[in-house]
């Protein structure tokens, strides 16, 4: 194998876990978007600062793949049974993500180039 293929780390090596429970509102403090209704792994919106309540871990970040709740794999799922997870764990959740690699091609396509992002990313 070559040196170069070797020092490459696989997106495994990326993924943290946030500890979090519920705030005094009884919410989490983050959006949820995508969900295999929309052709996507479940992934944080909006992470509203200071309505997090961080407990250990790193801080969420809007954008990333959101893969288990609880040790419980989420990816693949719609948001409603994502929700649904949530909503049957007991505080303190325990969340893992990843950050998405995001990549933009130029394509041409009868003869102007489009710019289109593209989204990257696999699950084990």
């Amino acid at each position: 194998m070559s040196k170069s293929l070797k020092k490459k780390s696989h997106w495994t090596s990326k993924v943290h876990e946030s500890v979090i429970g519920r705030n005094p509102e009884g919410q989490l403090g983050f959006e949820l978007k995508g969900g295999a209704e929309n052709g996507q792994f479940p992934y944080l919106g909006e992470v509203k600062p200071g309505k997090v309540a961080y407990e250990s871990g790193s801080k969420l970040v809007s954008e990333e793949l959101l893969l288990e709740v609880n040790e419980t794999p989420v990816a693949g799922l719609t948001i409603r049974d994502v929700l649904a997870v949530i909503k049957h764990c007991k505080d303190p959740l325990r969340l893992k993500c990843v950050k998405q690699v995001v990549m933009y091609s130029i394509m041409a396509a009868n003869g102007y180039a489009t710019e289109e992002r593209v989204n990257l990313y696999s699950v084990k």
